[in-house]
């Protein structure tokens, strides 16, 4: 059994299992100033595949861009990966224009779903999946942060390993420990569900090495340096708030 195979084997053991919002928005950030940078830069281990502007969603840009410390973590995290696998980046800092959209897209779509709930249920499933858009520095939401990013991992061929769920799901499947919680359960995993938990836990524990901390909502989402990252960590202070890219033609983006 190789290295990859044994970090496939150790479960994901996650000590706070219910988010709290309100919790992480109070803890303090002091900015420390870092820019962002663009993560298509290293594509021998990382691959840049922008899902919203690919999905014509308005505002969205065609390059992902994190902080400078995230992106050097990414770098040291597509190394423990198997050989000719790479980090696949789907999404990382996001403008307030693009996290109103999905916020309110996603509300759109679960009140078709769900047509008799009410909306404070409909507000709390959609804080599942999209934070709330926020223009307080002191609770940004935290891809507006640059310390947050979506990803996943394509094999040597190219192809993405099987998650479980695709990518912004928006059913219970897409709780990271999801199936972790089937096999606490005593149920029994079919080959297909049994891969895609080992391929979570690869993802997880590549991630959490190198000090990023995982959404629990979510099993592409992880963070790092903002109030999120804190939280889980246990931290008194994040190190990333709201920030933008610095493009010196552009000062619409924000």
């Amino acid at each position: 059994m190789n290295k990859y195979d044994d970090l496939k084997k150790i479960p994901i053991s996650i000590p706070i299992r219910t988010w709290d919002w309100t919790k992480v928005r109070s803890i303090r950030i002091e900015e420390n100033g870092e820019k962002l940078v663009p993560l298509s830069l290293a594509p021998d281990k990382i691959l840049v595949s922008p899902q919203y502007y690919i999905q014509g969603i308005s505002g969205a840009l065609p390059e992902c861009y994190a902080r400078e410390t995230v992106y050097h973590k990414l770098i040291e995290a597509s190394k423990l990966l198997p050989r000719g696998y790479k980090l696949v980046i789907l999404d990382c800092w996001r403008p307030l224009k693009i996290q109103y959209s999905l916020f309110e897209i996603l509300k759109r779509e679960l009140k078709k779903q769900f047509p008799l709930a009410s909306e404070e249920e409909i507000n709390n499933e959609t804080l599942k999946y999209v934070a709330l858009p926020s223009n307080d520095p002191a609770r940004p939401s935290p891809h507006n942060t640059g310390g947050a990013v979506d990803l996943t991992i394509a094999d040597e061929d190219g192809n993405l390993l099987n998650m479980g769920t695709g990518f912004d799901d928006t059913t219970p499947k897409s709780r990271t420990i999801y199936f972790e919680e089937l096999l606490e359960r005593g149920e029994n995993l079919n080959a297909e569900e049994l891969e895609a938990l080992e391929n979570r836990r690869l993802l997880y524990h590549i991630m959490t090495s190198v000090g990023f901390s995982n959404y629990l909502e979510e099993w592409w989402h992880y963070d790092y340096g903002n109030q999120n990252w804190a939280w889980m960590k246990g931290k008194d202070v994040a190190i990333y708030g709201k920030t933008v890219p610095l493009f010196p033609w552009r000062k619409d983006i924000e």
